[in-house]
Protein backbone atom coordinates (compact mmCIF):
# COMPACT_ATOMS: atom_id res chain seq x y z
CA UNK A 1 0.00 0.00 0.00
CA UNK A 2 3.01 2.17 1.06
CA UNK A 3 4.26 1.92 -2.56
CA UNK A 4 1.51 2.46 -4.70
CA UNK A 5 0.89 5.87 -2.27
CA UNK A 6 4.61 6.63 -3.11
CA UNK A 7 3.69 5.88 -7.32
CA UNK A 8 0.83 8.19 -7.07
CA UNK A 9 2.50 10.98 -5.41
CA UNK A 10 5.38 10.83 -8.26
CA UNK A 11 3.09 10.28 -10.61
CA UNK A 12 1.02 13.88 -9.57
CA UNK A 13 4.13 15.24 -9.25
CA UNK A 14 5.41 15.01 -12.48
CA UNK A 15 2.17 15.64 -13.84
CA UNK A 16 2.06 18.89 -11.85
CA UNK A 17 5.55 19.53 -13.59
CA UNK A 18 4.48 18.57 -17.11
CA UNK A 19 1.12 21.48 -16.47
CA UNK A 20 3.50 24.11 -15.43
CA UNK A 21 6.66 23.53 -17.99
CA UNK A 22 6.22 26.87 -19.29
CA UNK A 23 5.86 28.47 -16.10
CA UNK A 24 8.32 27.28 -14.40
CA UNK A 25 11.94 29.15 -14.59
CA UNK A 26 10.74 32.99 -15.51
CA UNK A 27 14.35 34.69 -14.72
CA UNK A 28 15.96 38.00 -15.42
CA UNK A 29 18.32 40.51 -14.61
CA UNK A 30 16.93 44.07 -13.13
CA UNK A 31 18.86 47.59 -14.21
CA UNK A 32 21.03 47.10 -11.69
CA UNK A 33 22.42 43.42 -12.72
CA UNK A 34 20.11 41.82 -9.39
CA UNK A 35 19.73 37.74 -10.93
CA UNK A 36 15.84 37.13 -10.35
CA UNK A 37 14.16 34.04 -10.68
CA UNK A 38 10.20 32.97 -10.33
CA UNK A 39 9.80 29.26 -9.65
CA UNK A 40 5.96 28.51 -10.16
CA UNK A 41 4.69 26.33 -7.22
CA UNK A 42 1.35 25.20 -5.83
CA UNK A 43 1.80 26.25 -2.69
CA UNK A 44 2.44 29.89 -0.37
CA UNK A 45 4.71 32.60 -1.56
CA UNK A 46 8.73 31.83 -0.31
CA UNK A 47 11.96 33.49 -1.51
CA UNK A 48 15.85 33.33 -1.33
CA UNK A 49 18.20 36.01 -1.36
CA UNK A 50 21.38 34.02 -1.70
CA UNK A 51 24.54 36.31 -1.75
CA UNK A 52 27.76 34.97 -3.21
CA UNK A 53 29.95 35.74 -0.17
CA UNK A 54 30.78 33.13 3.37
CA UNK A 55 33.24 31.93 5.54
CA UNK A 56 35.93 31.10 3.05
CA UNK A 57 35.59 33.65 0.23
CA UNK A 58 35.13 36.58 3.08
CA UNK A 59 37.93 39.23 2.48
CA UNK A 60 39.09 38.61 6.38
CA UNK A 61 38.51 36.57 9.00
CA UNK A 62 34.83 36.46 10.71
CA UNK A 63 33.83 39.41 8.62
CA UNK A 64 30.85 37.32 6.62
CA UNK A 65 29.67 36.28 9.96
CA UNK A 66 30.05 39.75 11.37
CA UNK A 67 27.95 41.72 9.18
CA UNK A 68 25.12 39.00 9.03
CA UNK A 69 24.80 39.12 12.90
CA UNK A 70 24.23 43.05 12.55
CA UNK A 71 21.85 42.31 10.04
CA UNK A 72 19.96 40.13 12.16
CA UNK A 73 19.88 42.34 14.87
CA UNK A 74 17.97 44.87 13.18
CA UNK A 75 15.74 41.87 10.72
CA UNK A 76 12.91 40.22 11.66
CA UNK A 77 10.90 37.12 9.61
CA UNK A 78 14.15 35.90 7.82
CA UNK A 79 15.54 32.62 8.55
CA UNK A 80 19.46 32.84 7.77
CA UNK A 81 21.88 30.30 5.72
CA UNK A 82 25.35 30.74 6.66
CA UNK A 83 27.93 28.87 4.23
CA UNK A 84 31.24 28.31 3.39
CA UNK A 85 30.80 30.49 0.01
CA UNK A 86 26.94 31.31 -0.03
CA UNK A 87 24.98 33.47 2.94
CA UNK A 88 21.34 33.01 2.16
CA UNK A 89 18.45 34.27 3.64
CA UNK A 90 15.07 32.84 3.62
CA UNK A 91 11.49 34.15 3.85
CA UNK A 92 7.51 33.09 3.68
CA UNK A 93 4.65 34.85 3.24
CA UNK A 94 1.01 34.83 2.22
CA UNK A 95 1.57 38.05 -0.16
CA UNK A 96 4.00 38.12 -2.75
CA UNK A 97 4.73 41.79 -2.04
CA UNK A 98 5.18 41.11 1.45
CA UNK A 99 7.32 38.31 1.05
CA UNK A 100 9.88 40.44 -1.43
CA UNK A 101 9.31 43.49 1.29
CA UNK A 102 10.71 41.30 3.81
CA UNK A 103 13.56 39.92 1.54
CA UNK A 104 14.73 43.60 1.06
CA UNK A 105 15.38 44.48 4.60
CA UNK A 106 18.71 42.65 4.26
CA UNK A 107 19.35 46.03 2.08
CA UNK A 108 16.78 48.31 3.33
CA UNK A 109 16.77 48.35 7.02
CA UNK A 110 20.26 47.43 8.03
CA UNK A 111 22.19 50.63 10.03
CA UNK A 112 25.89 49.35 10.50
CA UNK A 113 27.34 51.64 12.92
CA UNK A 114 29.57 51.07 16.63
CA UNK A 115 26.73 50.13 18.62
CA UNK A 116 25.39 47.24 16.48
CA UNK A 117 28.16 45.93 15.25
CA UNK A 118 29.54 45.78 19.30
CA UNK A 119 26.05 43.95 19.96
CA UNK A 120 27.11 41.52 17.08
CA UNK A 121 30.25 41.08 18.60
CA UNK A 122 28.97 40.13 21.98
CA UNK A 123 26.71 37.90 20.21
CA UNK A 124 29.30 35.76 18.80
CA UNK A 125 31.27 35.50 20.98
CA UNK A 126 28.70 34.35 23.55
CA UNK A 127 27.29 31.74 21.11
CA UNK A 128 30.88 30.30 20.49
CA UNK A 129 32.15 30.09 24.38
CA UNK A 130 28.64 28.54 24.73
CA UNK A 131 29.13 26.25 21.99
CA UNK A 132 32.98 25.35 22.08
CA UNK A 133 32.30 22.42 24.75
CA UNK A 134 30.03 20.24 23.49
CA UNK A 135 31.09 17.37 21.87
CA UNK A 136 29.08 17.09 18.64
CA UNK A 137 30.48 20.90 18.29
CA UNK A 138 34.10 19.72 18.98
CA UNK A 139 33.42 16.48 16.35
CA UNK A 140 32.41 18.69 13.60
CA UNK A 141 34.89 21.46 13.88
CA UNK A 142 37.22 18.35 14.37
CA UNK A 143 35.68 16.87 10.82
CA UNK A 144 36.78 20.62 9.22
CA UNK A 145 40.30 20.41 10.25
CA UNK A 146 41.07 17.19 9.51
CA UNK A 147 39.41 16.81 5.81
CA UNK A 148 40.42 20.44 4.66
CA UNK A 149 43.68 21.01 6.24
CA UNK A 150 43.55 22.72 9.90
CA UNK A 151 45.04 26.13 8.23
CA UNK A 152 41.33 27.14 7.07
CA UNK A 153 40.09 26.53 10.59
CA UNK A 154 41.26 28.90 13.28
CA UNK A 155 41.77 28.21 17.11
CA UNK A 156 38.39 29.11 18.68
CA UNK A 157 40.44 32.25 20.59
CA UNK A 158 42.41 33.91 17.30
CA UNK A 159 39.01 33.96 15.66
CA UNK A 160 37.24 35.87 18.52
CA UNK A 161 40.34 38.16 18.41
CA UNK A 162 40.11 38.77 15.35
CA UNK A 163 36.43 39.11 15.01
CA UNK A 164 36.21 41.56 18.03
CA UNK A 165 39.17 44.15 16.43
CA UNK A 166 36.91 44.83 13.64
CA UNK A 167 35.57 48.17 13.52
CA UNK A 168 32.08 49.27 11.54
CA UNK A 169 33.66 51.09 9.00
CA UNK A 170 35.18 47.74 8.79
CA UNK A 171 32.23 46.02 8.34
CA UNK A 172 30.55 48.72 6.08
CA UNK A 173 33.03 48.65 3.71
CA UNK A 174 32.75 44.67 3.40
CA UNK A 175 29.11 44.73 2.90
CA UNK A 176 29.33 47.83 0.36
CA UNK A 177 31.76 45.04 -1.80
CA UNK A 178 29.92 41.57 -1.34
CA UNK A 179 26.27 42.93 -0.86
CA UNK A 180 25.87 44.55 -4.22
CA UNK A 181 23.40 43.39 -6.96
CA UNK A 182 26.60 41.73 -9.16
CA UNK A 183 26.49 39.54 -5.74
CA UNK A 184 23.03 38.64 -5.31
CA UNK A 185 20.37 36.20 -6.48
CA UNK A 186 16.97 36.45 -5.89
CA UNK A 187 14.67 33.67 -6.09
CA UNK A 188 10.95 33.34 -5.74
CA UNK A 189 8.60 30.51 -5.73
CA UNK A 190 4.85 30.44 -5.36
CA UNK A 191 1.59 30.55 -7.53
CA UNK A 192 1.45 31.61 -11.00
CA UNK A 193 2.14 34.95 -11.33
CA UNK A 194 2.93 37.07 -14.53
CA UNK A 195 6.82 37.91 -15.27
CA UNK A 196 6.15 41.55 -15.58
CA UNK A 197 4.16 41.46 -11.94
CA UNK A 198 6.85 39.83 -10.46
CA UNK A 199 10.06 41.94 -11.88
CA UNK A 200 8.01 44.85 -10.92
CA UNK A 201 7.84 44.20 -7.76
CA UNK A 202 11.22 43.32 -7.45
CA UNK A 203 12.40 46.55 -9.16
CA UNK A 204 10.47 48.53 -6.86
CA UNK A 205 12.21 46.95 -3.82
CA UNK A 206 15.65 45.48 -5.07
CA UNK A 207 16.06 47.97 -7.73
CA UNK A 208 18.04 51.05 -5.64
CA UNK A 209 20.69 48.49 -4.62
CA UNK A 210 24.47 49.24 -5.79
CA UNK A 211 25.66 47.54 -8.76
CA UNK A 212 28.42 46.75 -7.56
CA UNK A 213 31.73 44.35 -9.03
CA UNK A 214 30.95 40.72 -9.09
CA UNK A 215 33.26 38.61 -6.80
CA UNK A 216 34.90 35.98 -7.93
CA UNK A 217 33.21 31.93 -6.44
CA UNK A 218 35.26 30.22 -4.67
CA UNK A 219 36.59 26.36 -6.18
CA UNK A 220 39.34 24.83 -5.37
CA UNK A 221 40.64 21.18 -4.40
CA UNK A 222 41.55 21.52 -0.61
CA UNK A 223 40.18 18.15 0.57
CA UNK A 224 42.83 16.05 2.97
CA UNK A 225 41.17 13.41 5.09
CA UNK A 226 42.47 11.69 8.08
CA UNK A 227 42.16 10.67 11.53
CA UNK A 228 41.03 12.69 14.59
CA UNK A 229 40.25 11.72 18.03
CA UNK A 230 38.48 13.37 20.87
CA UNK A 231 38.18 11.59 24.36
CA UNK A 232 34.89 11.90 25.93
CA UNK A 233 33.78 10.41 29.53
CA UNK A 234 30.03 9.78 30.20
CA UNK A 235 28.69 10.43 26.46
CA UNK A 236 27.89 8.41 23.88
CA UNK A 237 30.57 7.03 21.68
CA UNK A 238 30.72 8.82 18.40
CA UNK A 239 32.04 8.01 15.15
CA UNK A 240 32.26 10.39 11.64
CA UNK A 241 33.31 8.90 8.55
CA UNK A 242 33.49 10.75 5.44
CA UNK A 243 34.71 10.85 2.23
CA UNK A 244 35.41 13.36 -0.97
CA UNK A 245 31.93 14.31 -2.85
CA UNK A 246 32.90 17.01 -4.74
CA UNK A 247 33.91 15.24 -7.76
CA UNK A 248 30.22 14.07 -8.34
CA UNK A 249 28.95 16.30 -11.06
CA UNK A 250 24.88 17.13 -11.28
CA UNK A 251 24.91 13.81 -14.13
CA UNK A 252 25.82 11.90 -11.13
CA UNK A 253 22.71 13.08 -8.78
CA UNK A 254 20.67 10.35 -9.85
CA UNK A 255 22.79 7.50 -9.02
CA UNK A 256 24.29 9.14 -5.71
CA UNK A 257 20.81 9.56 -4.79
CA UNK A 258 19.99 6.18 -4.85
CA UNK A 259 23.40 5.36 -3.33
CA UNK A 260 22.47 7.31 -0.89
CA UNK A 261 19.17 5.77 -0.17
CA UNK A 262 20.43 2.74 0.06
CA UNK A 263 23.40 2.75 2.42
CA UNK A 264 21.51 4.69 4.95
CA UNK A 265 18.70 1.67 4.79
CA UNK A 266 21.33 -0.63 4.85
CA UNK A 267 23.43 1.06 8.32
CA UNK A 268 20.30 1.26 9.81
CA UNK A 269 19.31 -2.19 8.79
CA UNK A 270 22.40 -3.68 10.00
CA UNK A 271 22.92 -1.88 13.28
CA UNK A 272 19.39 -3.07 14.09
CA UNK A 273 19.78 -6.64 13.30
CA UNK A 274 23.08 -7.11 14.56
CA UNK A 275 23.54 -4.47 17.72
CA UNK A 276 19.72 -3.99 18.39
CA UNK A 277 21.26 -3.47 22.28
CA UNK A 278 22.95 -0.60 21.34
CA UNK A 279 20.47 2.23 20.50
CA UNK A 280 22.34 3.32 17.85
CA UNK A 281 21.52 6.97 16.05
CA UNK A 282 22.74 7.34 12.58
CA UNK A 283 22.83 10.14 10.28
CA UNK A 284 24.02 10.30 6.41
CA UNK A 285 24.44 13.25 4.19
CA UNK A 286 26.14 15.34 1.83
CA UNK A 287 27.60 18.18 4.27
CA UNK A 288 28.93 21.18 2.70
CA UNK A 289 32.18 22.62 3.88
CA UNK A 290 34.46 25.39 2.50
CA UNK A 291 32.17 25.47 -0.71
CA UNK A 292 33.11 21.49 -1.03
CA UNK A 293 31.07 18.93 -0.25
CA UNK A 294 31.82 15.64 1.52
CA UNK A 295 29.66 12.40 2.07
CA UNK A 296 29.47 11.95 5.95
CA UNK A 297 27.93 9.74 8.39
CA UNK A 298 27.77 10.13 11.81
CA UNK A 299 27.36 6.97 13.97
CA UNK A 300 26.52 7.48 17.91
CA UNK A 301 25.66 4.94 20.87
CA UNK A 302 25.40 5.16 24.58
CA UNK A 303 26.59 2.22 25.20
CA UNK A 304 28.69 0.27 22.12
CA UNK A 305 32.35 1.33 21.45
CA UNK A 306 33.74 3.11 18.36
CA UNK A 307 35.22 -0.20 17.11
CA UNK A 308 31.83 -1.92 16.64
CA UNK A 309 30.30 1.30 14.99
CA UNK A 310 32.85 1.14 13.10
CA UNK A 311 32.70 -2.26 11.70
CA UNK A 312 29.25 -2.42 10.37
CA UNK A 313 30.10 1.23 8.60
CA UNK A 314 32.95 -0.67 6.87
CA UNK A 315 31.01 -4.04 6.08
CA UNK A 316 28.01 -2.08 4.48
CA UNK A 317 30.53 0.18 2.36
CA UNK A 318 31.95 -2.69 0.92
CA UNK A 319 28.92 -4.52 0.60
CA UNK A 320 27.65 -1.57 -1.49
CA UNK A 321 31.17 -1.28 -3.85
CA UNK A 322 31.68 -5.42 -4.09
CA UNK A 323 28.28 -6.91 -4.99
CA UNK A 324 25.39 -5.73 -7.03
CA UNK A 325 22.67 -4.88 -5.60
CA UNK A 326 19.42 -7.27 -6.68
CA UNK A 327 16.56 -5.93 -8.09
CA UNK A 328 13.98 -5.69 -5.14
CA UNK A 329 17.41 -3.19 -3.68
CA UNK A 330 17.58 -1.25 -6.51
CA UNK A 331 13.26 -1.19 -6.89
CA UNK A 332 13.42 -0.07 -2.59
CA UNK A 333 16.79 2.30 -3.12
CA UNK A 334 15.33 3.99 -5.96
CA UNK A 335 11.37 4.80 -4.48
CA UNK A 336 13.17 5.90 -1.28
CA UNK A 337 15.19 7.95 -3.16
CA UNK A 338 12.68 9.85 -5.62
CA UNK A 339 10.33 10.11 -2.45
CA UNK A 340 12.57 11.94 -0.80
CA UNK A 341 13.03 13.65 -3.66
CA UNK A 342 9.54 14.90 -4.36
CA UNK A 343 9.49 15.11 -0.27
CA UNK A 344 11.93 18.52 -0.67
CA UNK A 345 10.98 20.18 -3.70
CA UNK A 346 7.14 19.91 -2.46
CA UNK A 347 8.18 22.64 -0.41
CA UNK A 348 8.45 25.58 -2.34
CA UNK A 349 10.94 27.22 0.58
CA UNK A 350 13.27 24.51 -0.07
CA UNK A 351 12.40 24.77 -3.81
CA UNK A 352 13.64 28.37 -3.70
CA UNK A 353 17.20 27.87 -1.57
CA UNK A 354 17.77 25.07 -3.72
CA UNK A 355 17.55 26.74 -6.89
CA UNK A 356 19.62 29.55 -5.39
CA UNK A 357 22.23 27.69 -4.23
CA UNK A 358 22.49 26.21 -7.75
CA UNK A 359 22.46 29.92 -9.22
CA UNK A 360 25.42 30.76 -7.27
CA UNK A 361 27.50 27.89 -7.38
CA UNK A 362 27.07 27.03 -10.64
CA UNK A 363 25.05 29.77 -12.91
CA UNK A 364 22.36 27.83 -14.02
CA UNK A 365 19.72 26.03 -12.15
CA UNK A 366 19.46 21.89 -13.12
CA UNK A 367 16.56 20.54 -14.26
CA UNK A 368 14.77 19.47 -11.67
CA UNK A 369 12.16 16.73 -13.48
CA UNK A 370 14.90 15.41 -15.45
CA UNK A 371 17.00 14.58 -12.36
CA UNK A 372 14.04 12.85 -10.53
CA UNK A 373 12.95 11.14 -13.48
CA UNK A 374 16.75 10.02 -14.00
CA UNK A 375 16.56 8.38 -10.65
CA UNK A 376 13.94 5.76 -12.16
CA UNK A 377 16.66 4.59 -14.78
CA UNK A 378 19.41 3.98 -12.00
CA UNK A 379 20.98 0.81 -12.77
CA UNK A 380 22.86 -1.30 -10.19
CA UNK A 381 26.09 -0.66 -12.16
CA UNK A 382 25.76 2.96 -11.80
CA UNK A 383 25.38 3.08 -8.09
CA UNK A 384 28.32 0.75 -7.91
CA UNK A 385 30.54 3.50 -9.72
CA UNK A 386 29.54 6.08 -7.68
CA UNK A 387 30.18 4.11 -4.66
CA UNK A 388 33.26 3.39 -5.58
CA UNK A 389 34.50 7.00 -6.67
CA UNK A 390 33.03 7.98 -3.40
CA UNK A 391 34.27 5.86 -1.20
CA UNK A 392 37.87 4.46 -2.13
CA UNK A 393 38.59 7.09 -3.92
CA UNK A 394 39.79 9.44 -1.35
CA UNK A 395 41.30 9.36 2.00
CA UNK A 396 38.73 8.72 4.23
CA UNK A 397 37.76 11.27 7.18
CA UNK A 398 37.76 8.91 10.24
CA UNK A 399 36.58 11.29 13.91
CA UNK A 400 36.09 9.34 16.87
CA UNK A 401 34.71 10.79 20.50
CA UNK A 402 35.40 7.83 22.90
CA UNK A 403 36.49 7.16 26.21
CA UNK A 404 40.35 6.54 26.19
CA UNK A 405 39.77 2.99 27.50
CA UNK A 406 37.29 1.69 25.13
CA UNK A 407 38.58 0.05 21.71
CA UNK A 408 38.73 2.16 17.72
CA UNK A 409 40.33 1.67 14.79
CA UNK A 410 43.80 3.28 13.88
CA UNK A 411 43.47 5.32 10.25
CA UNK A 412 45.36 2.64 8.76
CA UNK A 413 43.44 -0.44 10.17
CA UNK A 414 40.05 1.84 8.79
CA UNK A 415 41.81 2.15 4.95
CA UNK A 416 42.53 -1.47 5.40
CA UNK A 417 39.31 -2.76 5.97
CA UNK A 418 37.24 -0.13 3.47
CA UNK A 419 40.11 -1.81 0.81
CA UNK A 420 41.81 1.31 -0.34
CA UNK A 421 45.14 0.23 -1.49
CA UNK A 422 45.91 2.90 -3.89
CA UNK A 423 45.55 5.33 -0.56
CA UNK A 424 47.37 2.85 1.52
CA UNK A 425 50.44 3.30 -1.05
CA UNK A 426 50.39 7.12 -0.89
CA UNK A 427 49.68 6.46 3.22
CA UNK A 428 52.92 4.47 3.16
CA UNK A 429 55.01 7.63 1.29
Amino acid sequence: MAYNYRVFRIFVFFLYIYLNFFFMNNSYQLKNGLTVMYVSHSQGFSGCLSVNVGHVSEPSLGLASLFEKTLLLQTSSIIPFFGGTMTAYTATDNSLEMLIAKLSNVFNSTVVNPEFVKRAQNWITEETHKNALKPVRQMKLLYKHTAFGADLVRPTEEFLEKLNSYTAEDVRNFANTYYTAANVVLVLAGPKASARFVRDLAEQYFGSIPSGEPQKVHYGDIYTGGFGRIDVVDDDTSVMVGWDASGLKIDDSPATNVMMSMFLNALEGAYLRKMPWAKVKVDFKIAGYYGIRTMRATISSPTANARELTDIVVSVVNHICDVPATDAVMESSRNCAMTEKLDKYEKSDDLALETAWQLIGRGSMYDTTNRIMSIHDTTADDVRNVAERVFRGSRATYIVATDAQLPDYSYRELLTALKCEVLLKSEDK
